[in-house]
């Protein structure tokens, strides 16, 4: 019981958390791009799940309190049913952060070093314009395993996002380069070029479908109590 209430004093909490980020994030330039529009999409949807899985294990537990532990099963699965696809949703709002980010430093430095948007921009997929924004903060690092494989390995969010076979298709377009790194054998630099900060910025300017928002999982209307609840609700009156 008291592992339970514990349990339950923590989803609160995250619930809080992700509504205090969702704020901010909402009040942030992060809704002038579709980086951003995803990233407050994905937590408003974590919020809501939290939340519901809260209010689901206090059930499990007034329901352990009264004895009615077939009540208190399916409270517990409705609070996991709610807790579903949580972990790879907080990696998604990183993902999507760290794109909205490189896109916002991509107008930067396309300011600075006055590059303009450049109305021969080269087209690009969304796959393609994701790895860009990924990588438009700065210097990525691209490592060769032993076994002949290739991974991004910095920055961290591009590790779950970007495709190897992209990152080449972007280097074959002069959109990217790759640099080997001498005193770290089997790694390479990845940067953005001024091509690709041009094809980052015109993609980002394309309108787009806005972003689907993550169904919410309704609450079921709670069973009725079981006859030792009842019995102790009457008391209670």
């Amino acid at each position: 019981m008291q592992e339970a209430v514990r349990f339950a004093g923590t989803l609160r909490q995250t619930s809080l958390v992700a509504g205090q980020l969702l704020a901010k994030v909402a009040l942030s330039p992060a809704t002038t791009t579709v980086d951003g529009l995803e990233a407050i999409s994905l937590l408003r949807h974590l919020a809501e799940a939290t939340s519901l899985a809260a209010v689901r294990t206090a059930d499990t537990i007034s329901a352990l309190a009264h004895g009615d532990s077939a009540s208190a099963n399916l409270f517990l699965e409705q609070a996991a049913t709610h807790l579903t696809g949580t972990p790879s949703a907080v990696q998604r709002v990183g993902s999507a952060l760290q794109r909205h980010e490189g896109y916002l430093h991509a107008q930067d430095r396309a300011t600075r070093q006055e590059l303009g948007l450049g109305k021969d921009a080269v087209k690009i997929s969304e796959a393609q314009r994701k790895a860009l924004a990924s990588l438009a903060q700065g210097d990525g690092v691209l490592r060769e395993t032993d076994t002949g494989l290739r991974e991004v390995v910095a920055p961290l969010a591009a590790y779950v996002s970007v495709r190897t076979a992209t990152i080449d298709a972007l280097a074959s377009r002069d959109l990217l380069t790759l640099t080997p790194l001498p005193k770290q054998p089997g790694h390479h630099r990845l940067r953005v070029t001024a091509a690709g900060v041009h094809a980052l910025l015109a993609a980002g300017l394309q309108p787009r479908l806005k972003t689907p928002r993550p169904p919410l999982v309704t609450r079921p209307p709670a069973p009725a109590a079981s006859a030792p609840a009842r019995s102790a609700a009457l008391r209670r009156r």
